[in-house]
């Protein structure tokens, strides 16, 4: 992507984001019509301070509820030079049970003859 591109993308962000306020990565990629990572890299610059010491970007809060991704905690942006929210922690407890339970479902349907083995709630 060249130099060039770029620009504009920092300036088509910016102008999303004061026209429809505080947006994810993944909201300013489908709106803008560009690949994740270049949003993410666009957000990332407008986040970093310039120069002179400001920001124009910050993130406000995080949100877990993008649909059909992965469950992490996503950065949602807005304009002006204010202090970053904090990264919640992970809660490791919750993963764990999410991971227990699918590694125990896969193992009753590795095989044929587990394939009419009902599936028990809570289990």
């Amino acid at each position: 992507m060249s130099s060039l591109n770029r620009g504009h993308l920092v300036v088509d962000a910016l102008a999303t984001i004061a026209d429809f306020g505080e947006v994810t990565a993944s909201e300013l990629a489908d709106h803008l019509r560009i690949g994740r990572y270049d949003a993410h890299a666009v957000l990332t610059r407008l986040n970093n301070r310039t120069k002179s010491g400001l920001k124009r970007i910050h993130v406000v809060r995080y949100v877990y509820d993008h649909e059909g991704a992965r469950k992490y905690p996503r950065a949602v942006y807005a304009l002006g030079d204010k202090s970053d929210a904090k990264k919640p922690k992970p809660d490791t407890l919750a993963n764990k049970r999410l991971h227990y339970h699918r590694a125990k479902a896969r193992a009753l349907t590795n095989s044929v003859f587990n394939l009419a083995t009902q599936w028990r709630a809570g289990t």
